[in-house]
């Protein structure tokens, strides 16, 4: 029998990286089905309930029935706001373009503060500073802010506050984490990193914090 090493020596071992990518493009492409999918009867049904609404209003004594319809129409509204966010998420990426780094952390922190919630955590978020314009590949961009803050998310004890925070410095934006103990960075981080580093970014984390930085152009 041949060793294991001759037969394999041929192959090309895959860059756990690229292999991630491609793990993430298909998850992106299911999930833009799946958005789609359910936002066609999701848009019937509110266009339906508005029309019960508007007939429940001529009864006589259909307050109640409307107070019931009601809830049910903020139910569906949420559920289209999480499905907006989802299609968001998962559209194709377009190649580097202008934005700003405050720009991009907004577009994934209510995905962000469902996460906490579910994790019985809280997470504060502001910005300071004036941010410089950065170009960049968004779907990469929010992947890094999305792993650097569920790998905290990870590590922080129930009913903890995540403070996540975004400033404007000459020359560049700054994402800054702060709130999980020390020497709890996790996979997440490093596939972060690595694709801060292919971006044009930089990934540090020290005593627990983790910071993003992109550098910018103009204002």
């Amino acid at each position: 029998m041949s060793d294991i090493r001759t037969q394999t020596s041929g192959l090309v071992v895959a860059d756990p990286l690229a292999v991630r990518a491609n793990k993430l493009e298909l998850l992106e492409r299911l999930a833009d089905a799946l958005a789609h999918e359910i936002k066609n009867p999701l848009h019937s049904m509110v266009i339906n309930l508005e029309v019960l609404k508007r007939r429940l209003s001529r009864l006589e004594g259909g307050d109640e029935v409307q107070r019931y319809a009601g809830v049910l129409g903020e139910e569906l509204d949420r559920v289209s706001r999480r499905i907006d966010l989802l299609l968001r998420l998962s559209r194709p990426d377009r190649g580097s373009e202008e934005t700003t780094l405050t720009e991009l952390v907004e577009e994934v922190m209510e995905l962000v503060q469902l996460e906490a919630r579910h994790r019985e955590a809280r997470v504060e978020y502001h910005t300071s500073g004036t941010m410089s314009r950065v170009t960049v590949g968004r779907q990469p961009a929010r992947q890094i802010i999305l792993n650097l803050v569920l790998d905290a998310l990870d590590a922080l004890p129930a009913g903890q506050t995540l403070h996540v925070s975004v400033r404007g410095e000459t020359g560049q934006s700054v994402l800054l984490i702060q709130g999980a103990p020390p020497e709890t960075a996790g996979e997440r981080t490093s596939v972060a990193a690595a694709l801060a580093e292919s971006v044009g970014g930089r990934v540090e984390v020290e005593a627990g914090e983790r910071t993003f930085t992109l550098p910018g152009g103009r204002i």
